[in-house]
């Protein structure tokens, strides 16, 4: 998978795991934050990458999972 389209793939992935639409999602997150986004809107932010990090976040949290950030085992520290 190229890497521009790691994050649409990874977010859709997501929402598909726990069974929840796009329109489902803007109605979670309403009634939880108070911010209205268009299932449009989202859509178009995955698929021309300008999702923020804090958007992602919240997609995150809505839908019940955690972002965590691991070390790799094949990483270098450069000196």
């Amino acid at each position: 998978m190229e890497k521009s389209k790691k994050i649409k793939e990874r977010i859709k992935m997501l929402f598909a795991w726990r069974n929840i639409t796009y329109e489902d999602y803007a109605r979670r997150l309403f009634a939880k934050t108070g911010k209205k986004i268009s299932t449009s809107s989202l859509s178009h932010k995955l698929a021309r990458q300008t999702i923020s990090f804090k958007e992602v976040l919240e997609i995150a949290n809505i839908l019940g999972y955690d972002v965590i950030f691991q070390p790799r085992s094949d990483w270098e520290e450069s000196h």
